[in-house]
């Protein structure tokens, strides 16, 4: 006789499936797990995104940009409606991704997540990307890129293009 999974396991469960989805980098998986009208909360770059279709929609730059990317938790908890993970995707940087130019590179790019569950489904999330790791894995000199900014005023940023 099995007993039954906490609510903190199913929620668990339900963000391993969803991860699952994600490691495929298939367009249209992810109305399974998550609410018709969710939020995803990222950093800087990223931004907010409304809704699963802008969700699934915003999946793109990124897998084009990591094809062959895995994300692996190496933590996950779970507390009532509410689940946390600190992981890596390990993927190569084949295009380019944020305006940064593709570099042929292996990297781990580290996150963490926190979702909040409604029901079945995951309902929101928020999310942050260690962004400047992921630069430093390509070469870049982040004292330097930050001094950069830093001695730039924000009306310098208006004119720049990105992708």
């Amino acid at each position: 006789m099995s007993a039954e999974k906490s609510k903190e396991e199913k929620n668990k469960d339900l963000v391993a499936r969803m991860y699952e989805a994600l490691n495929k980098t298939v367009i249209g998986l992810m109305p399974e797990f998550w609410t018709k009208d969710m939020g995803w909360y990222g950093p800087a770059g990223i931004g907010t995104l409304h809704g699963v279709e802008e969700f699934d929609e915003a999946l793109r730059p990124f897998n084009h940009a990591f094809p062959d990317k895995v994300a692996r938790d190496e933590i996950r908890i779970a507390e009532g409606d509410y689940v946390a993970a600190h992981g890596y995707q390990h993927a190569t940087h084949t295009g380019d991704w944020l305006g940064i130019p593709a570099s042929g590179k292996s990297v781990k790019i580290r996150y963490m997540d926190f979702w909040h569950v409604k029901g079945d489904k995951l309902a929101e999330n928020w999310v942050l990307i260690d962004i400047l790791d992921f630069l430093e894995q390509l070469g870049y000199d982040i004292d330097k890129v930050l001094a950069f900014i830093g001695s730039k005023p924000p009306e310098f940023f208006d004119g720049v293009e990105t992708d």
